[in-house]
């Protein structure tokens, strides 16, 4: 017969599942379809619905071992979630094959406990490689917060251009790079570890092109300059100049079809690709009729979306 303390210790639990189930609860999914949520303190995962869902979410339960997504959490919400743990400040180096962003401590001092190597930062999709961020530590994952304000955007945008154009460590020009800048950009200029194919006598297979060399090719082919890049969850954030002119686009991973075009066209951006945005812009610079958009640009983006409604169906050009 289990002792009254044993029981007592049960029966928290049954209760603090019973206030769960009529509860809603914050949650940050990051693929597999599940998410994972303390009762009573016992760690419990629950499978999600939708199960592609990733985020920050709320969710309802609907069971001891499911449930649904309600919303997607705001920013109040999240930063809620995230003080409870203990901050920490990283530079983004690379994003590793599984598309998560790792990065290295930006700070030797100053951490409050000691991180070592590349670490991987989770649902950091909007942040910029090379960018000192905020991210939060729950005692298993670092959590992206925010980019850093403390931190120069400068700097980071410097040594993306740096990397395409593939300049060595010790070439840096740009003063004020801290040691772990210098680090987290030198990480690409380490061979990779690759194994061993017994060689068959054919020829060597042909390497993909890499996604810079993508890049620079669209761009190239329309009489543009790669200037650097941003991975993000489904598309790239590029910048390139056209006659010494700087321009940003986002395009998508599958088929550089524009997402958001850096220019306004009227809703229609899914209808270019990158090369041929790039003839859009001479021929708008051209007439003086063009008109930004983005965060630091004319328009903001939000504001853009809300006057031109993205088309249900686009056709492409």
């Amino acid at each position: 017969m289990p002792s009254k303390r044993f029981q007592n210790a049960f029966d928290r639990l049954a209760r603090a599942e019973e206030r769960f189930l009529k509860s809603e609860f914050l949650a940050p999914a990051v693929g597999g379809g599940v998410v994972r949520v303390r009762i009573a303190g016992v760690p419990c995962e629950l499978r999600i619905r939708p199960p592609r869902f990733t985020g920050w979410g709320m969710f309802r339960p609907i069971s001891h071992d499911e449930a649904e997504l309600i919303r997607q959490a705001g920013l109040a919400d999240r930063q809620s979630y995230l003080k409870l743990f203990p901050l920490v400040r990283l530079v983004l180096c690379r994003r590793d094959e599984a598309g998560t962003w790792r990065g290295l401590a930006a700070h030797r001092d100053g951490q409050p406990f000691h991180i070592q190597g590349l670490v991987p930062i989770r649902l950091a999709d909007e942040a910029e490689q090379f960018e000192t961020i905020r991210a939060r530590f729950d005692g298993g994952n670092f959590w992206f917060e925010g980019a850093d304000a403390r931190s120069d955007p400068a700097a980071a945008r410097y040594l993306r251009e740096s990397l395409i154009q593939r300049t060595p460590v010790d070439e840096l020009q740009r003063g004020g790079l801290s040691p772990e800048q210098r680090a987290a950009y030198a990480v690409h200029f380490i061979e990779p570890k690759t194994s061993r194919k017994k060689d068959d006598g054919g020829p060597p297979a042909p390497h993909p092109p890499t996604t810079e060399q993508r890049l620079r090719e669209a761009l190239a082919h329309a009489g543009a300059e790669l200037k650097d890049f941003t991975e993000r969850r489904d598309g790239y954030r590029v910048s390139y100049t056209i006659g010494g002119r700087r321009h940003t686009s986002s395009v998508s991973k599958e088929d550089m079809s524009v997402q958001v075009a850096g220019i306004c066209l009227s809703g229609e951006d899914e209808n270019f690709d990158l090369k041929s945005l790039i003839g859009v812009i001479r021929e708008a610079e051209g007439a003086g009729e063009i008109v930004r958009i983005g965060e630091d640009e004319y328009m903001p983006e939000e504001q853009y979306w809300q006057i031109h409604p993205r088309p249900r169906r686009r056709r492409r050009r």
